[in-house]
């Protein structure tokens, strides 16, 4: 049986460096429609992003975090995922959910994608989430769930196998 979806999930990793040429606009609009498909709580659309392609912005981005940063360094671009928090209490999954489609979204277009977490944690001198909004001129009432490094791939990881899958963790009616 043929199965795109799986296909393109079993070569997506996680690609921490990259070559440090710019994406086509018009493929990083493709990844955005996928993003802006995904689904949501309630149906009330809270995710935004911004995408920041300028290399010296994408180094302060990577300082907002003190620890683990620095991998967005070189990408074509990242994409900042915040999440409007008026719209009820399930603003991380509907964060998580449209970054996991743009990270899906990446491989289809052959690029590397590697998600960056924010949200609880530390920053140079606040949290890595206000310095990010304070950076990017976010307005209050947001919080910044993630970064998504996208570009073309800097190390070669081979996808996943048959003998990966733990079909033990597959549980049907009962545990």
């Amino acid at each position: 049986m043929e199965n795109k979806l799986f296909e393109l999930a079993a070569a997506r990793r996680s690609i921490r460096r990259y070559i440090g040429e710019p994406i086509d606009r018009e493929i990083l609009d493709e990844i955005m429609k996928v993003a802006l498909t995904a689904p949501c709580s309630f149906g009330h659309r809270p995710v935004e992003f911004v995408i920041v392609e300028n290399p010296e912005t994408i180094e302060k981005l990577a300082d907002c975090k003190s620890l683990g940063g620095s991998q967005i360094i070189g990408a074509g671009a990242v994409i900042v995922v915040m999440v409007k928090l008026d719209r009820g209490e399930f603003w991380i999954e509907d964060g998580a959910i449209a970054s996991s489609y743009i990270l899906l979204a990446a491989e289809q277009y052959g690029l590397g994608a590697c998600w960056v977490h924010i949200r609880n944690r530390t920053g140079r001198k606040k949290s890595s989430d206000e310095e990010i909004r304070d950076l990017l001129g976010v307005p209050d009432g947001y919080a910044v769930l993630n970064l998504i490094a996208l570009g073309g791939k800097g190390e070669d990881k081979p996808g996943y196998t048959e003998s990966d899958y733990d079909y033990g963790k597959v549980h049907y009616e009962m545990y």
